[in-house]
């Protein structure tokens, strides 16, 4: 099993408050001995995950992984000179390479970073950076504002996407095969938007300080310091993989502007020029519209701020080799980890996420048929009512004009374990497409009650009750919004205005 998952897996990805400084020693030995609090920025651990999911597609549901992943968090924490820290870890739903950490000390990995990692050990380098985070104190308030002031710019993006190309549908765009290339272009994008993983702004010094914290912690739990290496190589393959897909380019190339972190240091250069497709390029100098008013505004702070991944490479290997170039050596830990993937019920679910990250790729280079038939494959078995493939279905079915199906998709979701924002914020706006008003505001209502207000939810809202003629309700969440999240205000009052 394990074999053939991986080969199927690398088949997969390849198309679709302390300050510690190494000068002085090990990071580690510069933490106070203390017991952790959470900071001022935490809003609860239950929350926070809510907030999760409304992010894009949210999260996969439990599975033995999980169970996996805990415990080799539970060793590293051991190390930690900060003790008790409750940190929890969730799987996303989310293809790409990416992991964030929380002021609430969550810790959320996207599903494409353990579908790449070989062995435990490099397992153990991702979580113990994440945790490296948590007991150093990073996510103070601007990390944590502008994470959540993020996510309302990335559903504006959609809202704004899902427009733009609607008008250029309008326009009598077809391919070869006479489908509607401006909606199998929306579908990809959309997807593209909603299976990320925001992942915090971090500064250059704290990365550098939790990969050398990270590497400690490595070490003392009894893996190899080789693994922070291998698995930053692999971080600056799929930034090179993804600096080559032209799609994705055009999507960075915005979403820099919200300080976003995508492996941007990879793709700057790349994505200094949209290329190839009119629609992309014209949404490129459009479509960010009102969202990149406060967003463009840190693109070189950010380009300056965050450290390059090949510096990261070149700094770990300098202080592996300073402190610990005895245990360099020391084999990987591959066994466990193929067996944390041959489990029954984990080996079921990731082939099929395996299916459904294909379909997404097929799709997104226009192969609508090829996504159909992966897609499909992908809703069998555990994953029937998973967020994922369901929305890669739906997607599939309004790239071929089916609009009921992608409906039905959207409902299975929503009564699944594991229900999404993008699920929500989706089905409420093809209802109004469809002339249902009472149902789109059921579902999108139902979706910000439910993830208890969530920043991703927030314009979808807005935009609902604006477009059935709720300019009350429209403009109180516009308030609401401009007093949670300040920056924003002029987004979601130009959202409630429908300007």
């Amino acid at each position: 099993m394990t074999r053939r998952l991986a080969s199927i897996a690398l088949m997969a990805l390849m198309l679709s408050s302390a300050g510690p400084a190494a000068a002085g020693g090990k990071p580690i030995d510069s933490v106070d001995a203390r017991e952790f609090r959470f900071g001022a920025m935490a809003i609860g651990q239950a929350k926070d995950v809510d907030y999760a999911r409304a992010e894009g597609l949210g999260l996969v549901p439990t599975i033995p992984m999980n169970d996996h992943l805990s415990g080799i968090l539970a060793k590293l924490l051991a190390q930690s000179p900060v003790k008790n820290i409750p940190a929890r870890v969730y799987i996303r739903a989310s293809g790409d390479w990416a992991a964030k950490t929380t002021a609430d000390a969550n810790i959320y990995v996207a599903l494409g970073v353990l579908l790449r990692v070989d062995n435990e050990d490099e397992v153990a380098a991702l979580l113990a950076h994440e945790a490296s985070h948590v007991i150093l104190g990073h996510a103070d308030a601007d990390i944590v504002q502008d994470a959540q002031q993020r996510a309302i710019q990335v559903s504006s993006l959609a809202l704004e996407t899902r427009d733009f190309v609607k008008n250029v549908g309008k326009q009598g765009a077809t391919n070869a095969t006479g489908r509607d290339s401006a909606g199998v272009t929306e579908q990809s994008r959309a997807l593209l938007l909603n299976t990320m993983l925001l992942a915090p702004a971090w500064t250059r010094d704290q990365e550098r300080n939790a990969d050398l914290l990270g590497t400690d912690l490595l070490v003392r739990a009894g893996y190899s310091p080789q693994g922070m290496v291998t698995l930053l190589e692999k971080q600056k393959s799929f930034e090179t993989e993804r600096a080559a897909d032209a799609t994705a380019q055009s999507l960075d190339q915005q979403l820099s502007g919200f300080g976003v972190d995508i492996g941007a240091t990879a793709t700057a250069e790349a994505t200094k020029q949209v290329g190839g497709d009119q629609a992309l390029g014209a949404l490129a100098g459009a479509a960010i519209g009102k969202a990149l008013q406060w967003g463009s505004k840190k693109v070189d702070e950010a380009k300056r701020a965050h450290p390059k991944t090949e510096e990261r490479i070149a700094d770990t290997q300098a202080y592996i080799q300073r402190y610990y170039a005895d245990s360099a050596g020391k084999a990987p830990q591959v066994d466990p980890w193929d067996d944390a993937k041959d489990q029954d019920a984990t080996a079921d679910v990731l082939e099929n996420y395996i299916a459904a990250i294909q379909a997404k790729g097929k799709l997104s280079a226009g192969d609508v048929a090829g996504a159909s038939k992966l897609s499909k494959a992908s809703l069998t078995g555990a994953t029937r009512k998973h967020a994922y493939p369901n929305y890669v279905d739906a997607a599939v079915q309004i790239a071929q004009g089916g609009t009921a199906p992608a409906l039905t998709d959207y409902e299975t979701a929503l009564s699944g374990p594991e229900p999404a924002g993008a699920i929500y914020s989706e089905a409420s706006a093809l209802y109004l497409q469809t002339g249902k008003q009472d149902k789109a505001k059921q579902v999108i209502e139902a979706g910000y009650s439910k993830l208890q207000e969530p920043p991703s939810l927030t314009l979808p809202l807005i935009r609902t009750y604006r477009m059935i003629g709720r300019q009350a309700d429209a403009d109180r969440v516009a308030a609401q919004c401009a007093v949670r999240w300040p920056k924003m205000q002029a987004v979601c009052s130009q959202e409630a205005k429908g300007q």
